[in-house]
């Protein structure tokens, strides 16, 4: 199931904005360099090009999508992954209440999730970061530190 992007109100998205922002600056220094996806500074077109140089230097490519990650990342998964980098309560108790917020549909039925995070948030960007830091990049580095690559992610 795709779930729709939620309108939060006016309130929530100060508190998105407030944990985005106190999230940011800890988990920016330590991630990948070749990592381009909702970051600052950084585009999926400068991950194109990077790609593009690079591939003149190796003889394959391999090109991954995480189709629907927005929609069935692991909440613990998220969770763990904010935990690794901040112990501040407030911010672990709205990340997780984000993530288990229900789903309301235009027909007015409440869909109960269990995965996902709410798409077009302002805090959903650092937390897929945060996940994909973890789940791939740090992988990749420790596991296969003579492959480069880029990562990138397309508006949800």
């Amino acid at each position: 199931m795709q779930y729709e992007a939620t309108v939060p109100t006016i309130a929530d998205r100060v508190a998105q904005t407030v944990v985005a922002m106190y999230l940011e600056p800890l988990v920016e220094p330590g991630f990948h360099q070749d990592s381009y996806g909702y970051r600052p500074g950084r585009s999926a077109h400068q991950a194109v090009g990077v790609c593009r140089q690079r591939c003149w230097k190796y003889d394959w490519l391999i090109d991954l999508d995480v189709q629907k990650f927005f929609d069935t990342v692991s909440w613990d998964l998220v969770v763990r992954a904010v935990e690794a980098v901040c112990d501040c309560r407030w911010v672990l108790l709205y990340v997780k209440r984000w993530l288990a917020a229900p789903l309301k549909h235009p027909d007015g039925a409440i869909v109960e999730r269990d995965k996902g995070t709410p798409q077009g948030s302002a805090v959903s960007p650092v937390l897929a970061n945060l996940f994909m830091h973890y789940a791939f990049d740090s992988w990749m580095a420790r596991n296969f530190p003579g492959c480069p690559f880029e990562t990138s992610c397309v508006n949800p």
